[in-house]
Order: structure tokens, then sequence, then C-alpha cells
């Protein structure tokens, strides 16, 4: 198991001071009187053996069936409702006791407060708990101080379940005790947003602009696999090992809002509707100036100020903050293999205003948003995402500066997730032309919007890898691939995420919209003995042409073909290198990524990239890209990692480029 350290928490007043200075941390140390071990109870016994605190959850358990599995060996988060938590729940909703109960009540009840990995308060950061809950709901983890008990640390579940006694050990896993019941929300986001008084002038325009509505999809009731295929899984054949891959029981469209709350925009200036439509309307007239004054007063259409204000604050993925890049999920990261002097971990994604993306990156100062530069030597700080011990601490201040009751948070919808953000976020002519003007490094992961969708990002358990059958903007010509998201390791690929195909392939998939630019395209791939040989097509979905001659992916980079030679410590001989390899249409991999801290991509001879093409693309047009096997070979394994959009200004600046 990975151990991290918690994220910052600050109490009394210092804890405003300190969330926009990150100056303290959480303490990982357990409360002596909070801690406990014992090596010889199951979750069950361990529930039955304290009868005073957690009859009525183990009724539920047994009412909906799932007592028997917390009787059985496994690896299990057991997060228990205290009597007196469950009897509360039941006054609320009309119950004198459990037996009034449904079975299917008690089912929904018994599964969310179960997740099938075990989590210790230690293995967790501020942000969602990395698995599901047996509801398939994501939880949210987040901190706080108890001015009550001499500033010590409290535990969250979902912004309102404290953990009053934490990470009790068992056999089978791990029990969390808790002060109230976890209740998931059942409503879409635009429903949960409108519950939240601090954020009245973003939902306001949400509404106008008829965005609101593109947030209620959830299941694709298309979609189906068999149940085999789900709970047993299939064995998948990768690199000379099996693995077993388990597929998604259902498909999910979920959703991710960036949200300023009054105060915020309040702080720029812009206090109310028409205020913000005319804010709205200086930036996008700027920005699309041939659209200028035609939709000003058509709020729906896609081209109006106002609708590109909101949809740019809209992603068609699921995103906690801690899933937005590599650096808070399972192993650290950025002290294990990223290097945090040479690159921030950053990743892409599409948003829902048509022909643009956003960039986030995690420096150690937290999550931001179109942020240029690396660390603190940034040219452009980009806007912060605030954590959800962070998002708790303003919500609350906030209503009360403005007079309201304080009233629970949840930004978790059954459809999606919104987080705040600490200034005004636009897509704006700073944004394209000087944050977007870089090398835009694109993680597979993100391209489509499926892996983050369905949870299956930031799996470390290689035990479970997560296989898909059908990929949302991607094609299968033919016979369909066996498809999965890799497992995370610390391993010799970049961002440590990748998909692998097994067969015989032929995949097309669509590629974001990246800004008006001259662009060479790169292909990062790793060579391999199980390979195969590949023609790569490139254009528009129904005029793709093949780029240049199939690629061997076999072939190591010693091969001439390929000219990949070690770095000496000359760099001008370093230099001479790479502009031969890059003649013959190769790079070295980044130099910024590490395997566990050493064996450094650059200089592995079986990881590069491949140049593809340099053309010019139109953020308003589809790209295409389709990978064909072009050899028969129903056992061939082709890994894709993540492809390069380098402008000229890069590849062709005055300065060379750099090999981060």
């Amino acid at each position: 198991m990975n151990f991290r350290y918690i994220t910052k928490l600050f109490a009394g007043t210092l804890f405003l001071v300190a969330v926009s200075q990150g100056l303290l941390g959480c303490s990982d140390e357990p409360d002596a009187d909070n801690y406990y071990t014992f090596t010889g109870e199951m979750v069950s016994d361990y529930l039955d053996h304290r009868p005073e605190l957690y009859s009525e959850f183990t009724e539920i358990l047994h009412r909906s069936g799932m007592y028997g599995m917390m009787a059985t060996y496994g690896t299990y988060t057991c997060l228990a409702p205290t009597n007196e938590a469950v009897n509360q729940y039941l006054r609320q909703h009309g119950y004198s006791s459990v037996a009034d109960l449904s079975k299917e009540e008690c089912d929904t009840l018994s599964w969310n407060h179960i997740i099938a990995e075990t989590y210790f308060t230690t293995d967790l950061s501020d942000g969602n708990i990395p698995t599901a809950n047996m509801n398939e709901r994501f939880l949210t983890f987040s901190c706080d101080s108890d001015a009550t008990n001499g500033g010590n640390v409290m535990y969250y579940v979902n912004m309102a379940s404290k953990l009053i006694v934490r990470d009790d050990s068992v056999e089978n896993g791990v029990v969390h005790t808790l002060d109230h019941v976890i209740q998931p929300s059942s409503s879409y986001l635009p429903e949960v947003l409108l519950d939240d008084k601090n954020i009245t002038l973003f939902t306001s325009a949400l509404t106008l602009t008829g965005l609101s509505d593109s947030l209620y999809e959830y299941i694709d009731n298309t979609y189906s696999v068999s149940v085999d295929s789900v709970n047993k899984g299939i064995v998948f054949h990768r690199t000379g090992a099996n693995y077993m891959m388990y597929y998604p029981a259902v498909r999910m469209k979920r959703f991710t809002a960036l949200v300023e709350t009054n105060k915020v925009f309040a702080e720029a200036g812009i206090n109310n509707l028409d205020d913000l439509k005319a804010y709205a309307k200086e930036v996008y007239d700027t920005m699309y100036p041939e659209d200028a004054g035609q939709y000003d007063d058509d709020w729906t259409n896609r081209k109006n100020p106002l609708n590109r204000f909101i949809a740019y604050h809209l992603l068609p993925y699921y995103g906690a903050i801690n899933d937005f890049t590599i650096s808070e999920s399972g192993i650290d990261y950025k002290t294990t293999c990223a290097m945090p002097n040479l690159i921030d971990c950053t990743d892409w994604y599409t948003t829902l205003m048509p022909g643009t993306i956003m960039k986030m990156s995690s420096p150690s100062e937290g999550l931001f948003i179109n942020r240029k530069g690396v660390a603190s030597n940034y040219s452009v700080r980009g806007i912060k995402v605030y954590t959800p011990t962070e998002m708790k601490t303003f919500h609350d201040q906030e209503l009360e500066e403005a007079g309201l009751p304080v009233d629970t948070l949840n930004q978790q919808a059954l459809n999606g997730i919104y987080h705040y953000i600490d200034r005004v976020l636009t897509y704006n002519t700073q944004t394209r032309d000087v944050v977007f003007n870089d090398r835009i490094r694109w993680d597979v992961i993100t391209m489509s919007t499926e892996f983050l969708n369905a949870g299956a990002r930031g799996n470390t358990n290689g035990n479970h890898l997560t296989g898909f059958k059908q990929v949302d903007g991607w094609d299968f010509h033919g016979s369909i691939p066996t498809l999965a998201l890799r497992e995370r390791g610390v391993w010799m690929a970049t961002y440590s995420d990748a998909v692998d195909l097994i067969g015989q392939f032929d995949v097309s998939f669509k590629l974001p919209p990246v800004p008006a630019n001259t662009y060479e395209i790169r292909f990062a791939y790793g060579a391999g003995n199980d390979r195969g040989v590949v023609q790569i097509y490139f254009g528009e979905k129904d005029n793709m042409q093949p780029m240049g001659l199939p690629i061997d992916f076999r072939i190591w980079g010693g091969d001439p073909s390929i000219g990949w030679v070690a770095d000496t410590d000359d760099n001008e001989e370093n230099r001479a290198i790479d502009k031969a390899m890059h003649n013959r249409g190769y790079m070295k991999d980044m130099d910024s990524w590490n395997q566990g801290g050493q064996n450094n991509l650059r200089a592995n001879n079986g990881k590069y990239r491949k140049i593809l093409t340099t053309q010019p693309l139109d953020p308003n047009k589809e790209y295409w890209l389709r990978i064909k096997l072009v050899i028969e070979n129903a056992e061939a394994e082709l890994p894709i990692n993540y492809f390069e959009f380098c402008p000229k200004s890069v590849y062709a600046g005055l300065t060379a480029e750099d090999t981060h």
C-alpha cells in the first residue's frame, strides 16, 4: 500500500490565510486515542463485538446481504455509521426503526458505506477516495480543524460525515467510524449547483444559456456487456504476463463544472447578470471578432459570448481534484518519477465550448487552470482550483458574510462534480497566444471522456485492469481488439498512464481541437518484440491520408533507421544526435520523467517519439488519426501513451526546443 500525506488544512482565522499561502499540512500521524489495530477480527466481527456502537448498521448489512461479504477475506474499507447516526437518518426520513427500511434502501445504505479496497487515512489526499463505493459513487475525503479540541485534525467523507474513530485495522481491511450516514446526492449536476447559494450568478447564467440542459445525461442505455465480463473478468495477456480485466457494468456520461462564487465575481467588478454579460462580450468579441454583435441576445446560441463564457467552465469528464493530473493519486509521482524542476505534472482537456481546450497543472502550490511555467517560475499564474477542504471553508465563510444560514455543502452530483475556483475563468487571448503557444503533450487517457467517466484512471491494482468495448470518439474497424487501461506503476510510460490494444487492431480516434497553428504531430511509444507493424493515417474523418511508410514497433532505437545514441557529456554532440534523429523522423523521449527515480526516459533506447506529420490545424475542424496493424498477428500489442502537438514557434523557434 502506498502511504501518502494528507493535504493542507488550518484552524480558525489562520486557516483562511494559510489556504491561500499553503503554509501548513494535515498531520498523517493518527491520534493515539483514534488508532486501533487488532489482527483477529474481520469487519463483521469488529461490528458484532461492539453492538453499542454498530448494531443498527449491522442489521442493515444483514438485511442487504452484505454482512456475509464483510465476514470473508478480501480488501475492504467499511465506513461504519454509529447507532446514533443511523437513528438520526431514520428520523430524518420518517422511519422508527431499521425494520421500516425496504430491502432496496438497505442495499443502497450498505453499498454507500463499503469500498472494495483498503484505504487508511494515510493513503488519502484532499479529494476523492480513489475507488468508488459499491454503489458506484465516488466519495470526497477532506480535512478540517477542531477549534474546540486544541485544533486537532478532523477528517470528513462527503464534507458531512466525520470520522470519529479511524484506521481500525481488521483482517480483511479497515473500519472508519462515522457520526453521520453517508447520503450521496441523487440530483443531477445542475440541481446540485442550484442548491449552492454562493454561486447564484453562475447558475443564473447557466440556466439562461440553456447549458444546464446539457448536464442531465448520465447512463447510456444502449450499452450492454455480459455479467461475467463485469464480475468474473477475462484474462488479458500482455508482455508475457496475464492480468484480469473487467468491463464497466454501465457506461456513464459525467461532467465537471469549474465555478466562481459570487464573491470572486464581485472582486472582478461583476455584481449581477448584466455585468457578466458585458464582461463575456468584451472577452469573446475580442476572441471571435467575426461573430461580434451577431448573437448578443441569442443566449442559447453556441457563439453567444455568455454561452461561450459558461461553456468554457464545463468539462465532459468527471474530474475530482485528484483526477486531473497524475500527481495526486496512488504513488507520489511528483517525488518518485516526475522532475519538478523541469516540468509540472500537466494534462489537457476539451471543454463544452466548441473548439477549445484547457490545461491543468499541479505544481506544489495546488491545481491550476491554464498556467504557464514550472513550479513557482511561472509567467502566467493561472486560476487555482480549490480543494474540498478549501471549498468548504470558503463556502461557509461567504454564506456567513452574506448573512445567510450555513447549510450543508455537497460538491458531488449523481452525474458529476463541481469545484470553486479563485479567479474569473475565460478563454482569452493570453490563454490562446501565450499559455497554449507551447508543446501540448496530450495523454491518451484524456483524449476520450470514456476513461475518466468510468473511474478507470489512477488504478494501481495490476490484478484488476479496466477494459472497454466502446470508447467515446474512437472507431474500431473490423473486429474490436482487446482494449484495457493500464494500471499505474513506476514504469516506463510518461505519467504512468497508457491504453493497451491486443489483437488485429485497426482503430481511429478524434484528436483534440488545438488552437490554429502549424504543428509537428508526434506519437510517443515504446518498442517491443510483441508489438506490430502499423500504418498511421491522419486527416479529417472521411479523408485520412497515410503518414509515410509503415512503422515497425518491434525495432529498437539503435537501429540505423532510428539512430538513437546515448547522450554524452558533450551537449553539442547530443544536439547533433537529436538533429540526426529528427531528420529520420524520430525524437528521444522526455528527460523530465524517471522510472522510480532512475532510468530516465530519454536514456531508454526503447522509448521515443515518432514524428507523424507537420500540418496547419484549425480548431473548427475535426481531425482524426488511424492506426492499422498491417501484418497478420492476432496477439500484437499496441500501447498508446501520449501525443504531442508542437507549434512551429517551438520546433523551429529562435531557441532550440528543450528536452523536457
